[in-house]
């Protein structure tokens, strides 16, 4: 009989051991999404933390306001809001000292490393008009906060996936004369 007890508190305990452990994760995963909204932290066409653009304007300046902290020119006569994601999204993928992964994923198979193509960028800061570097580790010890797309890296994965926004095509001409100016850049970027 007490062999049962003592095999019912195992248990009891391995359970509690495993709820704990749950709950932690659930607390991290909590805290770093706090991180990225209190940071307003924003991935690929978002105006604010996990807020996708609404209007083509809007998609319109991100990509602008990314483009500039990618250090690339602005938009290019006739290009559409659809060629001005994709400029932005390879300028993205291509940059360097941003701590861009294009690679993630990869494996060894049969002794030969096989190329993953999982994409992880760090999110940008609307508020300094910049992406999240340099890089305060100290406030954030895990490292940026960044986001990732598996197999995004692969030359069909911009074209799947992308969608403009309700009220355009992406297919229209951007009309530069329209187009309000970029907020001031509150970076400054080490010489």
């Amino acid at each position: 009989m007490k062999k049962i007890h003592k095999n019912a508190a195992e248990k009891q305990a391995a359970y509690l051991q495993r709820k704990r452990e749950k709950e932690e994760i659930a607390a991290e995963a909590a805290d770093v999404d706090a991180q990225y909204k209190a940071l307003n932290l924003c991935g690929f066409a978002e105006t604010a933390c996990d807020a996708p653009a609404q209007t083509c304007l809007e998609e319109i300046q991100v990509h602008r306001s990314w483009l500039r902290a990618l250090e690339q020119s602005d938009i290019k006569e006739g290009e559409t809001l659809r060629a001005l994601a994709r400029r932005t999204w390879n300028a993205l993928l291509s940059s360097e000292g941003l701590g861009v992964v294009t690679d993630g994923g990869g494996k060894w198979i049969e002794g030969k490393w096989v190329r993953g193509f999982d994409v992880w960028y760090p999110c940008f800061q609307p508020s300094k008009q910049h992406f999240q570097i340099p890089f305060d580790s100290t406030q954030f010890p895990g490292g940026p906060l960044g986001e990732g797309f598996r197999g995004a890296a692969k030359p069909e994965w911009f074209d799947k996936y992308w969608q403009p926004p309700s009220d355009c095509t992406g297919d229209e001409p951007i009309r530069t004369e329209d187009l309000p100016p970029l907020p001031p850049v509150k970076f400054k970027r080490a010489a």
